[in-house]
């Protein structure tokens, strides 16, 4: 079981080409400025059987799945077979935000799992100081890990463009996809 916070099919903000956008729900991190915090309460999320939501995003029409929260390797091992059923169908490749280093993951139950499936990881805790508006990540602290060579060419995307964001239409609720915008001085709106 996966719990999620929210999934989006068809998303062009938060990596290259379109891509599946899925929040795991749980995390323990309460970075200051965090724009999930409704993410961070594991009781709060859907529990969807990875089976499911594996064929979910299998048939959907995106090149790519990303990951964020939450903290994805809170779940790790369902993650990691999330992918695996994925992969089985077709291929797919995967990018992950995290709010741990690199570094630090190595003492995280089942990251080693998760971290073999994944080709491109985000990884640090959102640092509101040290938001600059840059593209495809929160703070300038966190770093962009290519784990495979499949998104070696967008590594040179994160971090040096302006931030975009995707409107998505639920009935009454609107979803504003992509890293927020941080207000300052010189700005009057953000997501």
């Amino acid at each position: 079981m996966i719990y999620v916070y929210m999934k989006e099919p068809l998303v062009h903000v938060l990596g290259p080409g379109a891509r599946y956008v899925l929040w795991v729900q749980g995390c323990g991190k309460s970075c200051e400025g965090c724009v999930a915090q409704n993410a961070h309460d594991m009781k709060l999320g859907t529990p969807i059987e990875e089976g499911a939501l594996a064929l979910e995003i299998a048939l959907s029409e995106a090149e790519g799945l990303t990951i964020s929260g939450g903290e994805p390797f809170l779940q790790a091992a369902a993650l990691a077979e999330l992918i695996d059923r994925i992969h089985a169908k077709r291929p797919m490749g995967v990018i992950v935000y995290t709010g741990y280093t690199y570094e630090e993951l190595k003492d995280i139950p089942d990251a080693d799992m998760l971290l073999s499936r994944i080709d491109l990881l985000i990884d640090g805790p959102y640092r509101k100081e040290l938001d600059d508006n840059k593209s495809l990540r929160g703070s300038s602290n966190q770093r962009v890990i290519p784990l495979t060579d499949l998104y070696i060419d967008a590594v040179r995307e994160y971090g040096t463009g302006q931030r975009e964001a995707e409107k998505f239409y639920h009935g009454i609720h609107v979803h504003k996809i992509g890293i927020p915008e941080r207000l300052g001085s010189d700005r009057r709106t953000g997501l």
